[in-house]
């Protein structure tokens, strides 16, 4: 079974669900108001391909629609790239989103795992992870960045050392960036053409559309026409490429999106930081992971939940334990209900 975020009790409409990364402000009008218009359409067989996503896409990117793929979803995505590459050794930086090592395992790939340290508060120390490369000698380096469930995000010129010593071996980068929405930080799509990099992205979190499932790789031509010869057709619905352009032009929701989230990041960070028993890892996106010093995530889950509020126990991460959990930035109200029965919760 897949344990991943996401609360699906019938009471779903009453509950605070910390456990989903995904914007709290929810489904923008403007897109609701696009697919009421959209639905007549719902006759017609869509693109097989997707084209006029990718080509809005690269636009909005600055990059060719041929360095683009879709996926229905970013998960997709994953698994078609393990599939189509099928390396003999995967490096994954741990802890991480648990689908690339099912996804690489069943593409018949030897995994190994480089650990990030909380007492380094999980950021990646290069010279550790080169050394670990040269012992292993992967085929495929898997790094989230921003990273699920730390909320770690390694800089430009980290990963750059980190490709060189890539690029000497003639391995691949596999980089998801389906976070960095919310991080204000650089990506590497700039660099796709230099190095042996795919880059996977989201427009599920920033976006508040997980039901639409819209991802996209941006690597190579090569890689992206190696992929294609693997992909299905019609992985992309009529609703989701509809949704593409009015979701890119979208600046007011993105602008809304801006003075909410970093105000309220904030202010969840700091009322974290003054509750007993609990250690915050600093976060670059939209969700914290916190150690907990006294109980379990076990314990602590059915106590929020019985008080409306659903958070994500972070025991199936490799390197975890549950000691942990990940809770996402929400809305000031629900914010602080969390805060005030995690305060009880460590009181008590």
């Amino acid at each position: 079974m897949n344990k991943h975020g996401g609360y699906y009790g019938d009471d779903y409409e009453e509950i605070a669900d910390f456990s989903v990364n995904i914007n709290p402000l929810g489904v923008p009008e403007k897109l609701i108001e696009a697919l009421k218009e959209e639905l007549e359409k719902m006759k017609r067989y869509p693109e097989i391909d997707g084209i006029s996503g990718k080509e809005v896409l690269g636009q909005y990117l600055g990059i060719h629609s041929e360095n683009i793929i879709l996926g229905n979803g970013a998960t997709e995505l994953i698994y078609l790239y393990a599939r189509s590459l099928r390396p003999e050794k995967v490096l994954i930086v741990e802890p991480t989103f648990n689908e690339y090592s099912k996804a690489f395992k069943v593409a018949g790939s030897n995994i190994y795992n480089y650990y990030t340290d909380e007492e380094e508060n999980f950021k990646i120390q290069v010279e550790k992870l080169i050394s670990k490369i040269d012992d292993i000698n992967p085929n495929v380096l898997v790094i989230c960045n921003p990273n699920n469930p730390t909320g770690v995000f390694t800089d430009t010129d980290k990963l750059l050392l980190i490709l060189h010593k890539l690029n000497e071996i003639n391995a691949y980068l596999f980089v998801d960036e389906s976070f960095i929405d919310f991080a204000d930080k650089d990506s590497l799509i700039p660099l796709v053409e230099k190095y042996n990099i795919f880059i996977l992205r989201s427009m599920t979190k920033i976006f508040a559309v997980p039901g639409l499932r819209i991802g996209y790789g941006i690597g190579k031509r090569d890689t992206i026409f190696q992929l294609n010869q693997l992909k299905e057709p019609w992985t992309i619905n009529s609703l989701a490429l509809r949704s593409i352009p009015v979701l890119l032009e979208d600046s007011d929701y993105l602008k809304k999106t801006q003075g909410w989230y970093h105000e309220e990041k904030q202010f969840l960070y700091n009322e974290l930081k003054n509750i007993p028993n609990i250690k915050v890892i600093e976060s670059e996106t939209n969700f914290f992971l916190i150690k907990l010093l006294k109980g379990d995530a076990n314990s602590l889950r059915k106590y929020l939940l019985n008080k409306k509020i659903y958070i994500r126990s972070c025991d199936d991460f490799q390197g975890l334990s549950n000691k942990y959990i990940r809770i996402a930035v929400r809305i000031r109200r629900e914010n602080s209900k969390l805060i005030k029965e995690l305060k009880q919760y460590m009181k008590d």
